[in-house]
């Protein structure tokens, strides 16, 4: 599997959703994370860490932006410091954005939730007897979005059946680790940087990966 632009290019992310609602905002928000543009660059990493990722809850949109992040970590433009964007205190610390985005991927991997063996993973993602309410709660989003983005209505989190969003997660976490494997190169690759403040984020973002990459074994002993 491919990572970087070429691995999603088949991608419709108006089809997809990030905390907030509607994806399609999520590619402007990556390709402005090599802009020159600091402030875009800081908006697009808050962007990664408080809706592509929310709170540790993986969404749709969660899988392909990682893979584009992944393509993105030999950039050299990736080298440079970004001010944190959920920093405490009037001077927000500068980090690479290098280990930024390793620890995105870190936080990726980590909410796949390997610990939970697939078979769990996947009643929760496809429950018996509600695949038209799942099919049902993406078209009350993509519609409510093409209306109107003010309108609270479309975006109205009362109409989500908690079970139905709970199953569109529960899919987004597997195919977190059906990409996963395409992680590891990118990742590896950054444990020789020049920066050891970018080496120990891909430690850290390594193990995550190869956590998701290792087989769950349940409690029969059975994987």
């Amino acid at each position: 599997m491919q990572t970087g632009w070429a691995a999603v290019e088949k991608i419709d992310w108006s089809r997809l959703f990030h905390a907030y609602g509607m994806a399609a905002d999520t590619p402007g928000h990556l390709r402005a994370l090599v802009s020159e543009d600091e402030a875009a660059t800081r908006d697009a990493v808050a962007h990664l860490e408080g809706a592509v990722i929310h709170q540790g809850t993986p969404w749709t949109v969660t899988p392909p932006a990682a893979l584009v992040v992944a393509g993105l970590l030999g950039d050299p433009r990736t080298v440079r410091s970004v001010a944190e964007p959920f920093a405490v205190g009037e001077e927000p610390a500068a980090r690479p954005l290098r280990a930024i985005l390793l620890d995105f991927l870190a936080e990726v991997a980590e909410a796949a939730q390997p610990d939970v063996p697939e078979e769990e993973l996947r009643a929760a993602a496809y429950p018996h007897g509600r695949e038209r309410d799942i099919a049902d709660l993406a078209a009350r989003m993509f519609a409510g979005g093409e209306e109107d983005e003010d309108d609270e209505d479309g975006n109205d989190e009362g109409d989500w059946d908690e079970e139905v969003a709970d199953a569109a997660i529960a899919q987004a976490m597997l195919e977190l680790r059906v990409i996963a494997p395409a992680l590891i190169g990118p990742v590896s690759a950054r444990l020789g940087d020049d920066d050891p403040r970018v080496r120990s984020s891909a430690a850290e973002a390594l193990a995550a990966i190869t956590e998701i990459t290792s087989p769950v074994v349940d409690s029969a002993g059975s994987s």
